[in-house]
């Protein structure tokens, strides 16, 4: 793949990341800590927006999915391991999506077995769900469809379809309807 023409940063995208017609990516800058192997290791969805400081801090078998129509607006992906963001999804500022509590980037070469996700645990967000500013989506964490994190929660579990939840840790403090 080649850089983008827009890219104030000179630098290729790399050959495992594929943009689907109608996305944007605000810069090749976003891959700097990208250390994934995997024959995808990042794939952004038709008409879907990663905007100014996302991160995708991979390590070799990190890979990161997002669906269409989706908003991440500087997020940080630390991972080792797959996350699968859904169709109309919207993940605020600052967001950090780790497989470790650590949330240090998984590509770092001096990384030990010990700050990894050995287990592979997914982070799923499925579709429609809403991530607050400056949440924490750590391993193990299904945001369920039409979901709402509250912003600074840290989420390590399944939240149910059409639950509000906040706090640290994080619980259910509301719900919403799949109607509206």
């Amino acid at each position: 793949m080649t850089g983008l023409a827009h890219d104030w940063f000179a630098a290729d995208l790399p050959d495992n990341v594929t943009i689907a017609a109608g996305s944007w990516l605000y810069s090749s800058f976003a891959f700097l800590h990208c250390g994934s192997e995997m024959p995808i290791g990042v794939s952004i969805g038709r008409n879907s927006g990663v905007y100014t400081g996302t991160f995708f801090d991979l390590g070799p078998e990190g890979q990161v999915e997002i669906g269409d129509y989706c908003t991440i607006v500087g997020a940080i992906f630390s991972t080792n391991t797959r996350v699968s963001i859904g169709d109309h999804c919207f993940v605020s500022h600052e967001v950090v999506i780790s497989d470790t509590p650590w949330g240090t980037p998984a590509s770092l070469p001096d990384a030990t077995p010990d700050e990894t996700n050995d287990g592979g645990v997914p982070i799923v967000l499925k579709s429609d769900s809403w991530i607050g500013a400056r949440a924490i989506l750590l391993a193990g964490a299904v945001i369920g469809v039409g979901s709402i994190v509250g912003a600074a929660t840290v989420v390590d579990f399944e939240v149910p379809d059409y639950a509000i939840v906040a706090g640290n840790p994080a619980r259910i403090v509301g719900r919403l309807t799949s109607d509206g």
